[in-house]
């Protein structure tokens, strides 16, 4: 017994070394350039946070300094306490500025989501006690989230999305455990880590139906339900609602309207934001970031998106696998419950107007088990030699993504190539809504150029393009640092024909830019010296432009 109790944790510290190793290679990924916008705001708001003079005036919408409506971010509609715990560790390590902090906050989203893959671990045992669920279950489930590509990804970002995951997660293994032993505290705890959900992110709100019912569950055992069972539930429920509700109101004070605490009602400046939010995401907003996803197939297009991105289609393989199993041999009540969450979860956010693959992350621990689920019982009775050989496919896609952070970052080296080729004075041409190049860097040389944005987001008119050509025939070069524009525009013709037109025309050569330079940094297996690279150009956008987006240089060969 004492052999197998170490045996398991060194596997697990194993698979932990390896999570901690993908996730925190490289976190200072673009340099110091911070160029990731979402990241961005959020820096630009904790930079600007002030420590409240006291725990009152923190809890006090109207007045903390923590709030960001009151320290010049009056549109804000994420959770606040990743910020605020960043924000209190920066302080205490002098690491509160503008650099330091978005570094320790990349951590932070690294260590949550590390932490992710010991409660998944937790819930298996759960499951192997309860259901006799092998154990090498448990230590696959774990290896399958560690070596996840999106949770990779989001753990070198920092933003809110691997805490959100990381509490929601929590609270549906505390409230599996109090299903299983009516455990008061397990209750408590479920609650605990809910309301931090909220904190996090206000779509945390989405796994609550999976909580109430094993909530329901543990209370209702038998057929027929008593009076004294829906008297143990109504307290039960209601004893979870009121700890959440503290926890939030503490966690984000500021989702409320007052720092009253009898007083539930949301802010209205949080809700307007969100009315502002939804007006933007509909295929008749006109804000850039929205472009991209006018003519996108509901439900299928964020299916691709896991599949062929977030996990990879040999991981996918044991999903699929690993969910005929689930309803074949372990079809209980709990694991059905998770399987129609799940579903019901990617039916309602894949037919969102935006279906961004980060808000999809709450799903990947469960599919994580499923997938793990499934290479169990496939390879169950095979040879470790054969094992290994249908595993490499699944490692593949995040030994390839993974070359992303073993690299400079394109546009710095894009960059550096401007500094180096183009002559100081020179007119560069960058798009409207993306980062101008070049970035500051340590040249030999500091250039000094005229950057100016082309307005290619605006809707086609005659006014915007008499001031395009003007724009063009002045220009020396145009340099595209992402496909944020010929990536989104012309895939909707019917607003931009002559945007479609001119990025057709641009890319074939037929006007008076030709490419010079390309920098790309696609997935890669050639830093282990194999040849072997996979564009990603027809990503969703914020797959590539963050960490590696392709850089376009062209020269205007006229002038």
């Amino acid at each position: 017994m004492l052999k197998h109790f170490w045996q398991t944790k060194f596997i697990l510290l194993i698979i932990l070394l390896l999570g901690a190793f993908l996730r925190f290679y490289n976190i200072d990924w673009d340099q110091g350039q911070h160029l990731h916008p979402d990241e961005r705001f959020l820096t630009i708001v904790s930079t600007s946070m002030l420590l409240p003079a006291s725990f009152i005036e923190y809890l006090s919408p109207q007045t903390s300094t923590f709030n960001p409506a009151n320290i010049g971010h009056a549109f804000y509609v994420y959770g606040t306490l990743p910020l605020v715990v960043n924000k209190l560790l920066a302080l205490g390590t002098d690491a509160d500025n503008y650099m330091d902090i978005t570094l320790q906050g990349r951590i932070l989203s690294g260590f949550a989501d590390l932490l992710v893959i010991v409660v998944i671990f937790k819930v298996v045992q759960l499951f192997e006690r309860r259901h006799k669920f092998h154990h090498h279950i448990k230590y696959w489930s774990a290896f399958f989230y560690a070596i996840a590509v999106l949770p990779i990804q989001l753990s070198h970002f920092f933003a809110v999305d691997t805490f959100l995951t990381l509490f929601a997660f929590t609270s549906f293994y505390f409230a599996l455990r109090f299903s299983y032993d009516k455990s008061l505290p397990m209750l408590v705890l479920s609650a605990v880590f809910f309301g931090l959900a909220i904190g996090s992110k206000i779509s945390a709100i989405y796994i609550a139906p999976l909580l109430l019912f094993f909530i329901v569950k543990a209370y209702m055992q038998q057929a027929t339900v008593t009076k004294k069972q829906f008297s143990h539930l109504a307290i039960g429920g209601l004893t979870f609602a009121l700890i959440a509700y503290v926890v939030g109101r503490i966690a984000d004070p500021y989702l409320f309207q007052n720092g009253n605490f009898v007083d539930p009602t949301i802010s209205s400046l949080f809700l307007n934001n969100l009315q502002a939010l939804r007006s933007w995401s509909t295929p008749e907003a006109l804000f850039p970031p929205s472009v991209q996803w006018v003519n996108k197939l509901p439900l299928l297009f964020p299916l691709t998106n896991i599949v062929l991105l977030g996990l990879g289609v040999a991981y996918t393989f044991f999903v699929i696998f690993g969910i005929v199993m689930m309803i074949k041999k372990y079809n209980y009540p709990e694991t059905l419950a998770v399987l129609l969450w799940m579903l019901l979860f990617f039916l309602y956010q894949g037919v969102q107007f935006s279906t961004t693959m980060r808000y999809f992350l709450p799903l990947y621990p469960f599919l994580a088990i499923v997938a793990a689920i499934g290479f169990f019982e496939l390879t169950k009775r095979w040879s470790h030699v054969a094992k290994a050989a249908i595993l490499l496919p699944v490692i593949i896609w995040p030994m390839l993504f993974f070359s992303i952070y073993t690299q400079p970052h394109s546009r710095n080296l894009a960059s550096e190539w401007i500094h180096q080729n183009i002559p100081s004075g020179s007119i560069l041409l960058s798009e409207h809504w993306d980062d101008s190049l070049p970035l500051s860097i340590n040249a030999p040389s500091q250039k000094v150029y005229t950057i100016d944005q082309l307005p290619v987001f605006d809707p086609d008119s005659p006014e915007k393009w008499t001031k395009m050509d003007n724009m063009l025939r002045a220009g020396d070069y145009l340099i595209l640092s992402s496909n944020r524009g010929w990536g989104s525009i012309p895939t909707v013709p019917a607003r931009y024909p002559q945007m479609t037109a001119f990025y057709d025309d641009l890319f074939r050569g037929e006007t008076r830019y030709k490419k010079v330079a390309e920098f790309t940094s696609y997935p890669s297996l050639q830093y282990l010296g194999i040849p072997v690279t996979i564009g990603d150009d027809w990503a969703e956008e914020a797959f590539t432009v963050y960490d590696h987006p392709k850089v376009l240089i062209f020269k205007n060969t006229a002038k």
